[in-house]
This record gives C-alpha cells, sequence and structure tokens, in this order.
C-alpha cells in the first residue's frame, strides 16, 4: 500500500509539475518601453506599457503607462509633469500584431481601436483610431474623423517647451 500511494504520488506530482510547465510557457511578460507621437513630432508626450501574454488563449492585458509636459499658463518657461495610467486588453491577430477594440460608444458609435505591432525588441508600434459606427444618428457623426494617431518607438527625443519642470498631476 505505501509503495502505491508514492507512486501516485510520484505520478500526481509529474502531472501537476507538467501542467505547471505548460501554463508558464504559455504566459509570459514583456515591456514596450516607449512610444512617442509621429503625428506630433515635437508633441512631448509618452507612453510605455508592461503586458502580461497568454500565448495559449492569444490574449495580451497591458499596463499603459503615459507621461505628458505641458507649459503652465502663469509660467511659460515651466512645464508640468502630469502622469496617467490605464489598462488594455488584446488580442493576437497576427504573429507580430495585437488588437483591442472598446465600445461601441455614445450616440455615434464609437469604436476606440488600438493595434501594437512587434517590430522586434523595442520596435513597437501602436495606431488608435476611432471608427464611426453611426454617422447618420447626429450631424456630428459626420464630422468625426477616422485618422490615426501612431506612436512608435522613432523619434523619442523631443525639443523641450520650457526651462524648467514642476509635479503637475496624477490621473488616477
Amino acid at each position: 500500500m505505501p509503495i502505491r500511494w508514492f507512486a501516485s504520488f510520484v505520478v500526481a506530482s509529474a502531472l501537476t509539475s507538467a501542467a505547471t510547465s505548460a501554463a508558464q510557457s504559455s504566459a509570459s511578460h514583456l515591456t514596450i518601453p516607449f512610444l512617442a507621437s509621429e503625428n506630433n513630432p515635437d508633441d512631448p508626450q509618452f507612453e510605455g506599457a508592461e503586458c502580461d501574454v497568454d500565448s495559449a488563449a492569444g490574449r495580451m492585458t497591458c499596463g499603459f503607462q503615459q507621461v505628458f509636459l505641458t507649459t503652465s499658463q502663469y509660467a511659460p518657461d515651466t512645464c508640468l509633469v502630469t502622469t496617467n495610467r490605464y489598462e488594455r486588453t488584446f488580442r493576437r491577430d497576427a504573429p507580430d500584431r495585437w488588437i483591442s477594440t472598446e465600445g461601441p460608444d455614445g450616440i455615434c458609435g464609437i469604436l476606440d481601436v488600438v493595434t501594437l505591432k512587434d517590430g522586434g525588441t523595442v520596435r513597437w508600434t501602436m495606431e488608435v483610431r476611432k471608427d464611426v459606427t453611426k454617422k447618420d444618428a447626429a450631424p456630428a457623426c459626420l464630422s468625426i474623423e477616422a485618422k490615426p494617431e501612431v506612436y512608435s518607438w522613432q523619434h523619442i527625443r523631443r525639443p523641450l517647451p520650457c526651462r524648467f519642470v514642476q509635479p503637475g498631476g496624477l490621473i488616477p
């Protein structure tokens, strides 16, 4: 009886270890270290993300952190540093591309679509687009452009619009 119990324990341990190894191999963590606007090359706004990838499910959950530098209306040579954190969940669309869609929201039925493209190592590109699904719902819906905002790892060095910095705020 003790040998049978020991054999059962060994088999159960091996199966648990194999399941744990399989789960660990399908889940990973990656960093998207820096993204800056390509549409506005002088905009001192940056983003980065920490992401947990579940390869087996084809999903990735990212915690983004944004940093904004804005000039103070009271001291034009001073920038206010403001940060914002948000999360998004993506699904794999291609081996090197992830898509997140939120919405539709509002009277115009706006879909918020974010696409991340992995160019290797730190070369990530993010496209943010708003698609209107109900253009005829209101006159204002016709004027909403679906022009994408692109952020990338390129051209991240930016001129500062100020000589000094001070804390601005934290956006929860």
